[in-house]
């Protein structure tokens, strides 16, 4: 038996008979996999409906589940409450702006969000009380600025930035104040000027940042304009410098700039 298959085996013509099947076999048309999925897939659905008992004709009809409108983004989620005193002014949706700016080796760039949230405790006499008064001047303030809310002249710059502040893990770009420090004279109206003192979170990173401030009191409105400078690298963000073509011709610089107006108010009664 073992004789007669080697021959078979060397024997030109047969190699060549299984030369042609192979090819043949090669060569057959790939089975769409999706197909295969879908035509196994009906079958299972068919068994399910034909398990399901039809629903009695008499059924009171189920009401449509109630749903709940979301937290807006620019104030907390579940404040707490207002001491006995205090005012509350939160953050409107809009009326608020940041600007942020820096450098690179190729162009200046910038970015811009219409999102600034939080909230200020306050007395009635605020911001004037804060000339003279060191309690008026420890106010409860909050504030945040959700980093995706930063856009560009471009998508891939959006992506850099989100992706160098670690947005999936730190959401916000968030500060805390702990003083004003009056910088008008005292009697001032109007728009008056102070030294925020307070800590900066960015990035999971949280650091004492001191910046001039400017605060107004207008038609029942509170409204806070600043600009500050500081490093990306004081907070554990490494300055972008994206590749090209697997080279590195662009890098951005450490200082970043910072300019924003903040709008409060009371909630309606």
């Amino acid at each position: 038996m073992k004789t007669k298959l080697l021959k078979m085996l060397t024997n030109p013509q047969v190699l060549a008979g299984v030369l042609v099947l192979s090819l043949l076999f090669a060569c057959k048309p790939k089975e769409n996999p999706a197909a295969e999925s879908e035509t196994a897939v009906e079958p299972a659905a068919t068994e399910t409906a034909a398990a399901t008992p039809a629903a009695p004709a008499a059924e009171t009809p189920t009401a449509a589940p109630t749903t709940t409108a979301p937290a807006p983004a620019t104030g907390d989620a579940t404040p707490a409450a207002t001491p006995a005193g205090a005012l509350r002014f939160d953050a409107q949706p809009t009326g608020s702006k940041t600007k942020m700016e820096g450098t690179s080796t190729i162009h200046d760039w910038s970015m811009e969000s219409a999102v600034i949230g939080g909230f200020m405790e306050v007395d009635a006499n605020f911001p004037v009380s804060a000339l003279t008064d060191a309690n008026a001047a420890k106010p409860k303030v909050e504030l945040f600025m959700p980093v995706r809310s930063f856009k560009s002249y471009t998508k891939k710059m959006d992506d850099v930035m989100q992706e160098h502040m670690n947005e999936p893990k730190f959401k916000r770009i968030e500060y805390k104040l702990t003083e004003l420090k009056p910088k008008s004279a005292a009697g001032s109206t109007g728009a008056l000027q102070f030294e925020a003192v307070g800590n900066l979170t960015i990035s999971g990173t949280t650091k004492p940042h001191t910046m001039p401030v400017t605060i107004e009191k207008k038609d029942g409105k509170l409204k806070v304009t600043g600009k500050t400078a500081l490093k990306m690298t004081n907070f554990g963000v490494k300055p972008p410098a994206p590749t090209i073509a697997g080279m590195s011709l662009i890098k951005t610089g450490d200082d970043v700039t910072i300019t924003f107006e903040w709008l409060t108010a009371q909630k309606a009664p």
